[in-house]
């Protein structure tokens, strides 16, 4: 593909953006206005200049179950100024439980009181710390937080008409979708984590010189093998989540002995992915004003508006470890949704719903498998989404299909987006003995589809559902690509060239295959060079996409076939493209003529290929390079 021009600019943030699930736009937009500016004391607080070293009280936090228990707390000082605009008190917190624990990562959230009003929110601690020392959010911080005005609907919104033409540029979403502000179709999900680390860290790191950090937001991973684990860990954990494989998932109905409303220092979890494999952020409510909430005390992903399922929580055991303690829990009741993510505090609607997508992962070819369809629902985030689709996918067939030999699989996956019907996008892999994992769809088309639809520069995508099928052949169905030679190394003008594959299967069988490469009569008198490799490693010059319908046109199609040889001849013309156009070849001084001195606005060029597919009917391993001479031509 042409290298693409540069986009414009996306703030590099981490503003998660999402898109309603089929009827959830009125409900989302019913349950959320512009926020009343809260009082500048409420008369049950206590403000931060009146608290004072020596002071005790007490805090509330769920150490089993779902009700609240009481824990003592002793004022040790107040930091000035430890966040911007944001002080910090430090409490003791003696407590048989966390005399043991320490700082605790789950407890993020929980509510302290002096003289009966309330200070703030339990939110950070000594990484290795000796003691139960923690430091206190100030409430006047978080309440700030729930006062802020949010947008009358935090879901995308249709479609506002016709894409404008590329002489008038791409439009903009009306707020930055994430940090991935390269083109789309280029999307990496692992240079896209390695982004959003980069803009989260100086916000979520602990100040520089103090191993003070916050307590933490433990993300209980369910249902979810080694590899998967793995990859949430090296996705999330650069961004201040700690994924814990441990179970978590919760009921798929609602535990009919939880709460059936929030209540301060009550659990709460923010979903990812539930189903078949789960996710969630645990953390503990501070306070309840109406419908809404604030809790955990800090940010969970520092991203400003979002909108991610929560839910009441159920806290096991509070787990003792030298470095970091933490609650281990599960959702117990879906209600609500994070609606704004900032430094002091998340932000929950108990009455919004959450845009989610469902995705069904089945297997063919495993007889005998227990669980071969997999079914979970996805929070439809422009980060989270790609990272636990990967996920999902490989946990779903490294569960299924774990088996130490020769496999190859081809996945074949539909992706149904509103207002534009559907897109099919092929995966494939093949091992000697090593289960396919999470990492194999990491860097997979469907992955890197979602990933371009959920963070394009022009409008907001609504992706409605994800269906995967995923046949396994417990055989190595592929060749090794020996060597290449030319059985004519002249060849006249006008005729194509015959070349010579040496392929050899997985047990040491070797055979010849005879492949012809068209060479136009225009090349006569030249020696060119004959580029042989898989198909799916050869990129097609597609023009660069200026729209939704065209990204969607461009994904299935962007490799050739993944079970074919490409032949490739390099050129001395010049390719271009522009407005959904591609010339792939232009004659002599084209390239001066199109190179505007004047406008942004101009055809992308790339040297000129001539490309021919030929079909394989199975994978191919290793590239090679054959030279051939074109005869003059007869006058």
């Amino acid at each position: 593909m042409p290298t693409p021009l540069p986009r414009f600019a996306v703030r590099a943030s981490t503003l998660i953006c999402a898109s309603l699930a089929a009827g959830g736009i009125a409900s989302l937009a019913m349950g959320i206005g512009i926020a009343t500016a809260l009082p500048s004391a409420p008369a049950d607080t206590l403000p931060v200049g009146d608290v004072k070293a020596g002071m005790k009280g007490h805090g509330l936090t769920v150490f089993s179950g779902t009700k609240p228990e009481r824990f003592d707390v002793e004022v040790i000082a107040t930091l000035r100024n430890f966040r911007p605009h944001q002080d910090l008190i430090l409490i003791k917190t003696p407590h048989p439980r966390l005399d043991v624990a320490h700082t605790v990562a789950g407890m993020s959230g929980s509510p302290v009181y002096v003289d009966g009003k309330m200070i703030g929110a339990y939110a950070y601690g000594w990484t290795f710390g000796s003691e139960a020392i923690a430091g206190v959010t100030p409430i006047r911080s978080m309440l700030d937080e729930l006062a802020r005005p949010l947008p009358n609907a935090l879901a995308p919104r249709p479609s506002k008409g016709p894409i404008p033409s590329a002489s008038e540029g791409p439009r903009r979403p009306d707020h930055a979708t994430s940090a991935w502000n390269l083109a789309p179709e280029r999307y990496d999900l692992r240079e896209h984590a390695a982004r959003m680390s980069a803009s989260m860290n100086p916000v979520l790191a602990a100040p520089e010189g103090t191993s003070l950090a916050r307590a933490g937001t433990a993300v209980m991973l369910g249902g979810m093998g080694n590899t998967a684990t793995k990859l949430a860990s090296e996705l999330l954990a650069p961004m201040g989540l700690e994924p814990l494989q441990s179970g978590g998932g919760g009921p798929r109905d609602p535990d009919p002995d939880a709460p059936l409303h929030y209540e301060d220092g009550g659990a709460i979890a923010v979903q990812m992915v539930r189903g078949d494999i789960s996710a969630m952020g645990l953390g503990t409510v501070t306070r309840v004003e109406g419908n809404r909430l604030v809790a955990f005390g800090h940010p969970m992903m520092n991203g400003g508006v979002s909108s991610l399922p929560t839910a009441i929580g159920k806290v096991h055991w509070i787990v003792a470890t030298a470095n970091k303690s933490f609650k281990l829990g599960e959702a117990a009741r879906p209600m609500g949704a994070l609606v704004n993510d900032r430094q002091a505090a998340i932000v929950v609607d108990a009455e919004a719903k959450a845009p989610v997508f469902p995705m069904r992962v089945s297997i063919l070819g495993v007889p005998g498998a227990p669980h071969p369809d997999w079914n979970v629902e996805v929070a439809h985030d422009p980060f989270l989404a790609p990272s636990f689709a990967a996920m999902a996918l490989g946990n779903a067939v490294e569960a299924t299909t774990s088996e130490k030999r020769e496999m190859t699989w081809r996945a074949k996956s539909t992706v149904s987006i509103a207002g534009y019907g559907t897109v099919t996008i092929s995966d494939f892999g093949a091992g000697l003995g090593e289960p396919i994992n999470a990492d194999d769809f990491a860097r997979g088309k469907l992955v890197r589809a979602l990933g371009a639809l959920l963070n394009n520069p022009w409008e907001e995508v609504r992706i409605e559902r994800v269906d995967t099928e995923i046949a396994v052949d417990f055989r190595l169905d592929a060749w090794f690509l020996r060597g290449a030679r030319a059985l004519n190394p002249e060849v006249e003008a006008g005729q194509p060239a015959r070349i010579e594959l040496s392929l050899q299967s997985r047990h040491g069988r070797v055979e010849s295959r005879t492949v012809e490469v068209p060479l136009p009569a225009e090349l006569a008198g030249r020696d060119v060079e004959i580029e042989l490799a898989p198909g799916y490693e050869v990129e097609r010059p597609l023009p660069t996409p200026d729209s939704v319908a065209d990204l969607v046109a461009t994904l299935p199609r962007q490799t050739f076939d993944a079970e074919s040889v490409v032949a490739s001849l390099r050129l001395k013309e010049i390719g271009a493209s522009y407005r959904g156009n591609v010339a792939s070849r232009l004659p002599a001084g084209a390239s001066d003529t199109l190179r505007s001195t004047t406008q942004s606005d101009a055809p992308e060029t790339f040297v000129a290929q001539l490309q021919t597919a030929i079909p394989l009917k199975r994978f191919l391993a290793g590239k090679d390079t054959v030279r051939v001479r074109i005869k003059p031509a007869l006058r």
